[in-house]
């Protein structure tokens, strides 16, 4: 799954036009490709882990409450 998350899914959003919906979910993979890159400093954790929670809110505006079960939350842990 993370490989898909990472790679395969954001050359599948390039197609739609609906920048609302896409740029949340490029933000989401390119988090989960930054954790798991061979080297993580702790500026870029920091980083990342900032940019991901407003990537989660912008998330939360788009998706049903149904779609964010306590796996998605466990992303900001």
């Amino acid at each position: 799954m993370s490989h898909f998350m990472q790679d395969l899914l954001p050359i599948v959003l390039r197609v739609p036009k609906d920048l609302d919906v896409v740029d949340p979910i490029l933000a989401l993979s390119t988090f989960l490709k930054e954790l798991c890159a061979k080297e993580l400093t702790v500026e870029k954790l920091d980083e990342v882990g900032a940019n991901v929670v407003v990537t989660l809110c912008r998330m939360e505006k788009l998706f049903p409450p149904s779609f964010f079960t306590i796996m998605v939350h466990l992303i900001v842990h």
